[in-house]
């Protein structure tokens, strides 16, 4: 079951002195908090006032913090919000929804362990799988045939040496 909310972001620091948030975004673009209507931190929702970006950061104001006294109090806090806010393109999917999904081998037709983590990097992202091994895998057609919501699995071909 898919959770409903998705963490977005980690408030590293304040910004100015009326409470204004510095988020450090997990989203693709700092600029989609500026189409977020709410952010949920540490168990409280707090609508949004306004977002802004920098750099690779949002600038986000939220209702109910005026001060930097204030900003403070959510500090060091991961930021979530509703996946329903979340523009995801045809086809994509959440990091977070892929975490923990079978990995199936095209060729044996075993599953070969589990999603463990995604990282991301420039050229493209790498799956680590945890089976008997760990295997790093880079989502690349030649490796990644697809993803199978249905039955829960990425549908990946093995080769030899990227088992760890």
């Amino acid at each position: 079951m898919k959770n409903q909310m998705l963490e977005v972001g980690k408030i590293v620091n304040t910004h100015g002195v009326r409470g204004e948030l510095k988020i450090e975004s997990w989203l693709d673009d700092p600029c989609l908090f500026g189409e977020l209507e709410e952010l949920v931190v540490n168990g409280k929702t707090y609508a949004i006032q306004s977002a802004r970006v920098q750099g690779k950061f949002a600038l986000v104001k939220l209702e109910g913090i005026h001060s930097i006294d204030d900003a403070m109090c959510v500090k060091g806090r991961v930021a979530s919000a509703d996946r329903e806010q979340i523009p995801l393109e045809e086809g994509a999917h959440f990091i977070a929804d892929l975490i923990g999904m079978d990995a199936f081998d095209v060729e044996t037709g075993v599953v070969f362990g589990q999603v463990k983590a995604i990282h991301e990097y420039p050229a493209q992202d790498v799956y680590e799988v945890q089976g008997e091994k760990t295997y790093l895998i880079p989502d690349v057609p030649v490796f990644v045939e697809g993803i199978d919501d249905e039955a829960d699995c990425i549908r990946f071909h093995l080769m030899e040496g990227l088992e760890q």
